[in-house]
């Protein structure tokens, strides 16, 4: 759905934009944490830039201004959230992506999107053998 190759935001603009794309991708409200704002806001996208899960705009004059780039990360944020990811897990998947990998990235994680969530997320069961003190299996 992110087609324009040069998108130029304003900090609102980006925002009105990233939650009518959530909309499209049924993903506004899907998280499962309710601390977890369903759609980003200003402060939010800034907190995101600070914590360097996204990446700087760049300035003109006075003026942040975003680009394709930055809403991809947006999106690709909030769909790994709605899968459960805390944001310093999402910063290692999403940190140094090429604009290809978000696009893919974000491709997968809303593929099937209209399913329930619980079909479409498993969880993960992990057992611990103590082989001696110090020493485990996962």
């Amino acid at each position: 759905m992110v087609t324009e190759q040069h998108i130029n935001l304003s900090l609102e603009e980006l925002a009105d934009e990233v939650a009518y794309l959530l909309e499209y991708y049924n993903l506004a409200g899907a998280h499962a944490d309710s601390r977890v704002s369903p759609t980003p806001d200003a402060r939010t996208i800034r907190y995101y830039t600070t914590l360097g899960v996204l990446d700087r705009p760049q300035v003109e004059g006075r003026q942040a201004r975003y680009s394709k780039r930055h809403l991809l990360q947006l999106l690709t944020i909030k769909a790994l959230q709605s899968h459960g990811l805390a944001l310093a897990e999402i910063q290692t998947r999403v940190i140094g992506r090429s604009e290809a990998e978000l696009e893919s990235m974000l491709a997968n994680l809303t593929q099937g999107k209209n399913q329930k969530r619980e079909d479409s997320v498993r969880p993960v069961v992990w057992r611990e053998i103590v082989i001696e003190p110090g020493l485990k299996i996962m």
